[in-house]
């Protein structure tokens, strides 16, 4: 089969169309897989890294409010209409997959319209906008979250088997990364990082801390941030100048991710959608601080889901402070029981088969549909 996986922003968007297209390949490895995405994103650069082949669409997503932009924004998915359809018609594929962000509208749609088997998958709690309005056209909408299922209008095409995840995920080397770093291996570690692309505020928050928690804990723990590229002179400075320097390592992106979650035994970190499809995969205890600004405020909803579960601790942005941050590490890092309490009922949310269930789903939808049976 030809295969094009669109969507793309954030790495949520990306990494699950990077799942599903390897589960494609793993099935049967004649399948044909392209990705589009937009030029100007993350995804320019990783899906090319994942040895998929990417075309790029000049896009951009409206601002929740009346303004000149929106009309050169509208103008701009216009134009990106002509161009999914040379695409399409280029390529010729027998099904389509968008992953959401803004990006997808274009070609999801596109396919949609013109009788191609179109399917989307919606990471998060509460849905995107695009997603929503593509629901309506494309054939099944995998959901991650049984919650999702009410923000959507056709409740008879929504099927929740979760957030697919690289199959690297569990296959971590902790040892590959310490050599890298010379970090301890006797010491447990403290993962930090924002997402894909880092969180300032959360790096400064945990250098902040380190003084207000007690200094014989240190001799146990060590940390490890994913400062993300903008912010990594500026903490390898500061940790420099820190008494915890010995205890502090930095990266600004670590691609082999798994890595980290191998040797990591609390992560401090947003609650993107795919990074608690990846935390609960690997069954690790987290302590979430949501990004205020996501979508619908959707990063919370995601972080309450594993708080109601006893699978996470959650700190609102608006009420993290240095001494509240110390106060729930300190807490951790002293109660072993708790830690491990988090980590198993996490690990019982986890779903390591979410690639694999949504790949067969869409083979059982064009199995079932006689104009379709020449894909299988």
């Amino acid at each position: 089969m030809k295969i094009i996986i669109t969507g793309g922003g954030t790495g949520g968007h990306i990494y699950p169309g990077i799942s599903l297209a390897h589960e494609f390949l793993r099935i049967e490895k004649t399948n044909e897989i392209i990705f589009v995405g937009t030029n100007q994103k993350m995804e320019s650069e990783i899906v090319p890294q994942e040895g998929f082949q990417f075309f790029g669409l000049n896009v951009r997503g409206l601002e929740r409010k009346i303004c000149l932009n929106n009309l050169f924004s509208f103008f701009l998915f216009l134009c990106s209409l002509v161009t999914s359809c040379q695409i399409i018609k280029r390529f010729k594929p027998d099904l389509v997959i968008g992953t959401g962000g803004y990006v997808s509208a274009s070609i999801a749609l596109v396919s949609s319209l013109l009788g191609i088997p179109t399917f989307i998958h919606e990471q998060n709690i509460i849905p995107g906008i695009t997603n929503q309005i593509l629901s309506l056209t494309s054939k099944k909408v995998f959901i991650s979250f049984p919650e999702s299922k009410k923000y959507f209008w056709r409740k008879s095409r929504i099927v929740c088997l979760g957030n697919p995840i690289r199959e690297s995920i569990g296959q971590g080397k902790k040892n590959r990364l310490i050599q890298e770093t010379n970090l301890d291996i006797q010491k447990r570690t403290i993962l930090v990082f924002g997402g894909s692309k880092g969180a300032s505020i959360i790096n400064k928050m945990v250098l902040g801390c380190l003084d207000l928690i007690d200094e014989k804990l240190w001799k146990e723990w060590q940390i490890l941030i994913l400062s993300g590229k903008e912010d990594y002179l500026n903490l390898i400075e500061k940790v420099a100048q820190s008494k915890y320097k010995e205890v502090v390592r930095v990266l600004s992106y670590l691609h082999h991710i798994e890595d980290a979650y191998d040797l990591a035994d609390l992560v401090v970190c947003r609650s993107g959608a795919t990074t608690i499809a990846e935390l609960t995969a690997k069954g690790l205890a987290a302590l979430l601080i949501p990004y205020p600004y996501a979508t619908g405020n959707h990063q919370l909803y995601n972080a309450r889901f594993l708080e109601n579960k006893s699978a996470a601790l959650v700190i609102k942005e608006e009420e993290l402070t240095g001494k509240k941050l110390a106060e729930e590490l300190s807490k951790l890092m002293q109660d072993k029981e708790k830690l491990a309490l988090l980590a198993r009922n996490s690990k019982r949310i986890g779903n390591c088969k979410a690639a694999s269930n949504i790949v067969n789903a869409i083979y059982d939808y064009l199995k079932n549909k006689d104009s379709t049976k020449k894909y299988i």
